[in-house]
């Protein structure tokens, strides 16, 4: 009786050191100043876009694509002494049920050129090159797999096949082109879209967030997988294609890619996002060149 006596003492004793040991405090939030968000890639034959956005504080409730688009700065992107200028357009995603809001050139961009961005936004300007003479590579053929692992763990994947050039230094990022119907779903949250009903259907588009190097391959027959974003059936049709991305693309995205990680996972060190290519604005001006599609039709 003295022992259980004993224990019971010993375990109250324990949970009133471990009561004992918490405090609330306040923490005062800092003041947060707001910087540009500019993403903007070029590949030749098409039509130049830019996606400028205020940043946001992490802790605060989403806002609404149009409150966070910055519509009165002056863009132009020029080369060979030969200024484009942007102007602020948009166009509704069906499926997101939602703008996005955007500013668009009127010049196709043209292959084996350099291009200087140039961004006037509230007195502050902002700056950026980036040439277009990345080479196209041959998608070979593009398969399916039920489970493979990566870093976030065990996903089911489509896995693109192409011939690495070894004399180059290659950055690789797919983009899949198909339709979604009401089944459709979008992401870890499973996000449907609430303009489709019945039998409509609306095309979509996915582009890989991870970009691929080619760093650790000495060239050859080269493979890499990715997991799917949309939700799909078997015998759903897909065009797949592959960019050929610059160093400024696989900068960018890569450092965005270990910052998905890092929250996924608390065991690897924070990555915080500075102002690199932009003076005091998070970002990137890149150039990719893209493949010819491959149809890809899931076997699940």
């Amino acid at each position: 009786m003295k022992q259980i006596i004993a224990i019971l003492t010993l375990c109250f004793s324990f949970l009133m050191m471990i009561t004992s040991c918490e405090k609330e405090i306040i923490i005062k939030q800092q003041a947060y100043i707001t910087k540009p968000s500019i993403q903007c890639l070029i590949t030749p034959g098409t039509i130049p876009k830019l996606y400028l956005n205020n940043t946001m504080p992490y802790l605060n409730a989403a806002e609404s694509p149009r409150k966070m688009f910055v519509a009165d700065a002056v863009v132009t992107i020029e080369a060979n002494g030969i200024a484009d200028q942007m102007k602020p357009d948009s166009v509704f995603q069906v499926f997101f049920g939602t703008y996005s809001y955007f500013y668009k050139g009127s010049k196709l961009i043209q292959a084996n050129q350099k291009y200087t961005l140039n961004i006037l936004s509230k007195g502050a300007s902002y700056s950026a090159t980036a040439t277009a003479d990345q080479h196209a590579v041959k998608l070979d053929s593009v398969t399916y797999v039920k489970a493979f692992k990566d870093v976030y763990g065990e996903h089911e994947g489509v896995v693109m096949h192409l011939k690495d050039d070894p004399a180059a230094k290659n950055f690789y990022r797919y983009e899949m082109h198909r339709t979604a119907d009401t089944a459709t779903y979008w992401g870890e949250n499973k996000f449907k879209s609430p303009i489709l009903k019945n039998n409509e259907t609306t095309p979509v588009s996915e582009i890989g967030r991870t970009i691929f190097s080619d760093a650790s391959f000495s060239g050859g027959n080269f493979s890499f997988a990715i997991e799917p974003v949309f939700k799909h059936r078997k015998d759903l049709v897909t065009y797949v294609r592959i960019q050929i991305c610059d160093q400024n693309m696989f900068n960018f995205y890569d450092e965005l890619d270990q910052q998905m990680l890092a929250l996924k996972n608390p065991f690897v060190e924070p990555i915080f996002l500075l102002p690199k290519q932009f003076k005091n604005a998070f970002g990137v001006f890149g150039s990719y060149a893209v493949s010819d599609s491959v149809r890809f039709v899931y076997p699940e």
